[in-house]
């Protein structure tokens, strides 16, 4: 399993396709989250050199300089963070193991949307790799949604109001597809 956090393209709240910003707690956050559920690699998509320098040099710092010995296990956790300039560029890289499975996201239901327990089966008995594609801002645009071959159901509270952080929803949806549930398959 694969996991992608796609800054570029996607829908700022005015419906304006932008470029969002990349945050330290993201790339730390998410690489534990990747690391405690066996996500093979996490790729952040952006266009933006400065963006992709500065991610890159937080991720050295951490996996080569002075973080690997501060804190190895936060290293170990980051060697897993890729940088890609464009979602053509993951999947190059991804398509060297195989044609994945590509599983976007979204807090809007989707007509034909794979439920967790299948999405689960899948991953768990399919030789191939799979792709999970998270939108940051307010969503992926249709050009990203048609690139997938599944839109996975979203992640539903309790009321109406459902616009959960990035690094929440991955958490969820990481625990629900590869978490341990007592032997449940």
């Amino acid at each position: 399993m694969n996991l992608a956090i796609i800054h570029y393209p996607v829908f700022d709240k005015r419906g304006d396709i932008v470029a969002t910003s990349i945050s330290n707690l993201e790339l730390h956050d998410v690489a534990r989250s990747c690391m405690t559920y066996g996500v093979q690699l996490c790729y952040i998509v952006t266009p933006l050199p400065r963006q992709r320098q500065i991610a890159d040099s937080l991720i050295d710092h951490w996996t080569r300089g002075y973080g690997t010995v501060y804190n190895p296990d936060r290293a170990e956790a980051l060697r897993l963070v890729r940088t890609a300039d464009s979602i053509d560029e993951m999947m190059v890289q991804i398509r060297n193991e195989g044609e994945p499975l590509v599983i976007g996201t979204s807090s809007r239901p989707r007509a034909n949307a794979i439920g967790y327990p299948e999405l689960k089966k899948r991953v768990a008995h399919e030789d191939r790799p799979f792709l999970l594609l998270f939108g940051t801002g307010w969503g992926l645009p249709p050009e990203v949604i048609e690139r997938c071959d599944r839109m996975l159901e979203p992640v539903k509270g309790r009321g109406e109001y459902n616009h959960l952080s990035l690094r929440v929803a991955i958490g969820i949806v990481l625990d629900r597809i590869l978490g341990d549930r007592g032997g449940e398959k």
